[in-house]
């Protein structure tokens, strides 16, 4: 390492990505960008300096391209923001870089697999669902009589809770473990996992790890809709937990995390609180989607994404002081299909919270829209407000959606099947 803190290398691989931040920060880091993706997005072009397609899902042609490009060197770090391609980010790591740095392979997968990740868990005595793997649908059912119904089926390896139902009978379970098995979506570990349904709050808990040593930066109080899919309607902070919960809650993460050998990287990790006790539903290697690494920077001085880059690069975490003590998520979904109109241009600027609000909405006005719990529906956008009070915010959210003026016109006989202008289906 230089005398400012820099890697001899100067040029980062960045796998996959569609935020215009991940490639300033490491600008602003002063690195070059190699940017890999099946298929680069035209708007991602001018933010690399070298853009190349490639398929992701060939390990030794990324590598071959990689030392290709950099004429055998190593580069300064390889990461990604992307959960199906964090082992791949692992796996060349520990091959290109002669210190390798952040996750390693059998950690990355340990988050990853989610039958994994459940089974290391529980060799290491902490609490997890009762869970099962399926290869077929009729194993699913066996499994779901198993575990006990009700369930929750899942693919083994998804991600952002697509494909993720509850079921309350064994029809519904083989009609969810098809689909699954059908369309098993980004991941490429073959099968379906069951485990029990947690009827309980749930937390969404961000961490940063290093030298093995975890900090809780965040602990939101995560609201969705009713089961059975599960869509991420809103977060608050505080959690509302109890200090006695809160240092559980904070004591079964980090155990978790280094039972999963997670030693210098971030997470974002779901847990519920049921009957009895607390019980970990995911352990996410990456930083929260939506807006929530800005909430988190808001109430914890630590921005996820800045963090992870410097973990992967060997520099130091930037620390700053939290901003505010109250912050409000509010996710923009609808219950009725139709057309939605709202007043575009809204000036936050007369609202007291700081950091300002941020509010955005995926789709134009007039665009079709579909229910929150339709499989095309989800989420259209998010209200963010910060402050130092839970009145504060919650007015801030009402204020703000009355100034939108968010509106669903109906149509019974609405036949819309294509695509909104939303760049991908979102659940927070």
């Amino acid at each position: 390492m230089t005398g400012d803190g820099k890697t001899p290398a100067d040029t980062v691989v960045l796998i996959g990505g569609r935020a215009e931040r991940e490639f300033a920060l490491l600008r602003e880091l002063g690195y070059r960008i190699l940017h890999l993706d099946r298929r680069v997005p035209l708007h991602c072009m001018p933010w690399a300096d070298v853009p190349i397609d490639v398929d992701v899902d060939d390990w030794d042609l990324v590598s071959k391209v990689i030392r290709g490009q950099l004429d055998g060197a190593p580069p300064a770090a390889v990461l990604t923001h992307v959960e199906p391609r964090i082992p791949l980010m692992a796996h060349l790591s520990g091959q290109l870089l002669p210190d390798p740095r952040g996750l390693t392979v059998e950690a990355a997968w340990n988050c990853r697999d989610k039958w994994r990740t459940r089974n290391r868990l529980r060799e290491a005595g902490l609490p997890v669902p009762g869970f099962g793997l399926a290869g077929d649908v009729d194993s699913a059912v066996r499994v779901a009589s198993e575990v006990g119904l009700p369930v929750v089926v899942k693919p083994r390896d998804g991600a952002g809770a697509f494909g993720v139902r509850r079921c309350l009978t064994l029809d519904e379970v083989r009609r969810a473990a098809d689909a699954i098995l059908e369309d098993p979506g980004p991941g490429t570990q073959v099968g379906v996992l069951i485990e029990e349904y947690i009827d309980g709050p749930e937390y969404a808990v961000q961490t940063l790890t290093q030298n093995g040593r975890t900090r809780v930066l965040s602990v939101f109080r995560q609201h969705m809709t009713e089961p059975p899919i599960f869509v991420e309607i809103g977060y608050e902070h505080p959690s509302g937990l109890g200090d006695s919960d809160r240092t559980a809650l904070s004591e079964v993460v980090t155990s978790a995390l280094a039972a999963l050998g997670v030693t210098d990287w971030i997470s974002h990790t779901q847990v519920r609180l049921g009957p009895a006790g607390f019980r970990i539903v995911e352990v996410n290697a990456r930083r929260p989607g939506g807006r929530l690494v800005e909430m988190t920077t808001a109430v914890s001085g630590v921005d996820m994404t800045r963090a992870v880059s410097q973990l992967a690069l060997g520099l130091p975490v930037t620390v700053e002081q939290p901003r505010a003590t109250h912050a409000l998520y509010s996710s923009v979904v609808f219950d009725e299909p139709g057309f939605v109109t709202y007043r575009t241009g809204i000036d936050v600027s007369g609202f007291r919270g700081t950091p300002p609000p941020i509010v955005e909405i995926e789709v134009s006005p007039g665009e079709p829209v579909l229910p929150m719990d339709h499989p095309e529906g989800g989420v259209y956008g998010r209200i963010v407000v910060f402050g130092h009070s839970s009145g504060e915010v919650a007015d801030g959210v009402h204020r703000i959606r009355e100034a939108l003026g968010l509106q669903v016109n109906r149509l019974d006989d609405l036949s819309w099947s294509g695509s909104d202008s939303r760049e991908f289906k979102s659940c927070c």
